[in-house]
């Protein structure tokens, strides 16, 4: 009855401890919202972000904005999911000619990004 109880008890832990990781690791990632005014002369199409020093890019922001564009003049809140408590990003904007500009941001010294023409 003993092995036959500590084998239960094995499987038991197997089992819990990588479903206790995935729901601490949900419990980890936060909403992160950025106001983004758009003060330039051209349309932005995409707006993604990515940590620092990776190679991917993250969703078009934008996508969830009415007619999918950040209109000259205007200022729109862009949220993303942030799972690693990161303070820097680096956020691709890309206009409706396709060309693209990345600037390196900290949200935790503000959510506010102006872009501009220059």
């Amino acid at each position: 009855m003993g092995k036959s109880f500590l084998r239960s008890q094995a499987l038991f832990s197997a089992i819990a401890l990588p479903m206790f990781v995935l729901t601490s690791q949900a419990a980890i990632a936060e909403e992160c919202r950025v106001q983004l005014h758009n003060n330039s002369s051209f349309k932005i199409r995409e707006v993604r972000m990515s940590h620092v020093g990776k190679d991917s890019w993250g969703e078009n922001l934008v996508d969830d904005i009415k007619d999918k564009t950040v209109w000259q003049g205007q200022s729109v809140n862009l949220e993303f999911e942030d799972n690693e408590n990161q303070c820097e990003y680096d956020m691709k904007i890309v206009d409706e000619q396709k060309n693209h500009d990345e600037h390196r941001i900290n949200i935790c010294n503000g959510s506010d990004f102006e872009i501009t023409d220059n």
